[in-house]
């Protein structure tokens, strides 16, 4: 009879430690994994990399795992594995890709859960725009930011000059100017990638003209005028390889007098403690223009979306968006940080940014921008490189677009 008690009680142990043990594996099991791929770099990427520790930490439901994606190999990668099937749960896209991928059907449809959210209301209309396609939505806005003229205080005096351009042949002069040895006059990204329509679209915009009218005087004018500054020395035909990044390590070594760039990369320059540079509106043909960028954040189609949407609604909350935005030099989406927020005041720099915010235009907006981006790329490497005069490359640029109407 002992034996049968004790016997009895090691059974009941063991079932005891059994389920605790499967509960235990139940738990850590439970925790779903969210891949998230992203194209963060520098202080960015790292801001990214604690807020998504801090949402793995602060529940158990889902674990998001990062993946880097350099920026110009997003849209391929998101093509291909959308063939493949291998695509992420989430994924920040340039925002004015949103539109297209909506359209190939590789975005979830978040209309239901956005509206159930009910914060649209704190967002602006332009970036909240971008994530719409066809009445209904397939992102979230992030992250908004524009382009303008960094300009190295220090070069510019020494060559005789007491302010930053303000027109195109202002700025001609003062990159013929500062133009000496290794460091070059001025520089904008050329490089075959969508950063190169976004720093090019300012000077079209500037001159008059549109992006679907490329056969015109106006648009003529724009490319030429930044292969004259090739042809003189005043840009380097490296800028055709160059990226946006490279172009801020560049300005930070002094190897640049100006620049084309992005409030992102103000935290890259602060490391550069003698660096005396300023900011201001990209010198005018006709009229001021800047180009609106930025990120949204989507959901993959077939997906963990529960997970996916789960962290995002947490990532872009007010008390996270801000500093994150705030601490990279780029402008939240949402009126209810911007407009109650100081953060973007206090810093010269960033604060450079506000009127030129007001003045930024979105390109496009389009399903079809990817492929009228790959033509203006095009277009512009054409010209830079010298392979085709300016008016043939832009009449090519113009028939490609009209293919896709």
């Amino acid at each position: 009879m002992r034996k049968k008690r004790v016997f009895l009680f090691s059974l009941m142990v063991l079932l005891f430690l059994s389920a605790g043990c499967s509960s235990t594996g139940e738990n850590a099991e439970a925790a779903k994994e969210v891949k998230v791929w992203d194209y963060f770099t520098g202080k960015q990427q790292e801001l990214y990399h604690e807020l998504v520790d801090q949402y793995n930490q602060s529940q158990d439901r889902y674990k998001v795992v990062t993946e880097y994606i350099p920026f110009n190999e997003v849209k391929k990668q998101l093509s291909v594995g959308a063939a493949g099937a291998a695509l992420p749960d989430a994924v920040f896209l340039d925002n004015v890709d949103n539109a297209s991928f909506a359209a190939m059907g590789v975005l979830e449809d978040l209309t239901g859960r956005i509206e159930t959210w009910g914060q649209t209301d704190q967002f602006y209309d332009g970036p909240l725009s971008s994530a719409r396609y066809d009445g209904k939505y397939y992102g979230v806005p992030f992250a908004s930011n524009a382009l303008a003229l960094f300009y190295n205080k220090d070069l510019l005096r020494a060559a005789g000059l007491a302010e930053p351009p303000k027109t195109w042949s202002e700025l001609r002069k003062a990159a013929q100017k500062t133009s000496k040895g290794q460091t070059k006059g001025f520089a904008m990204s050329a490089v075959k990638s969508e950063e190169s329509a976004f720093q090019f679209y300012p000077f079209l915009l500037s001159s008059g003209a549109e992006f679907n009218h490329l056969q015109s005087e106006k648009a003529v004018s724009s490319l030429q005028f930044l292969t004259d500054l090739i042809k003189d020395g005043s840009m380097d035909k490296e800028v055709l390889n160059a990226t946006q990044d490279d172009l801020a390590r560049q300005f930070a070594a002094g190897r640049l007098a100006m620049m084309i760039n992005g409030s992102w990369n103000i935290e890259r320059l602060k490391e550069a403690e003698q660096l005396d540079y300023g900011i201001t509106f990209i010198p005018k043909d006709k009229t001021f223009a800047s180009a609106l960028g930025g990120e949204n954040i989507a959901v993959v189609k077939g997906k963990n979306a529960d997970g996916a949407w789960d962290f995002i609604t947490w990532l872009i909350d007010p008390k996270r968006l801000e500093t994150l935005t705030a601490e990279t030099g780029v402008f939240p989406p949402r009126k209810d940080i911007l407009e109650k927020s100081d953060r973007w005041k206090t810093d010269q720099h960033v604060k450079a940014f506000i009127p030129i915010m007001d003045i930024a235009s979105a390109r496009g907006p389009s399903k079809d921008w990817p492929k009228m981006s790959e033509a203006l790329q095009t277009a512009l490497q054409e010209a830079l490189s010298e392979s085709k005069p300016p008016e043939d490359a832009l009449k090519d640029a113009a028939r490609k677009i009209k293919t896709l109407h």
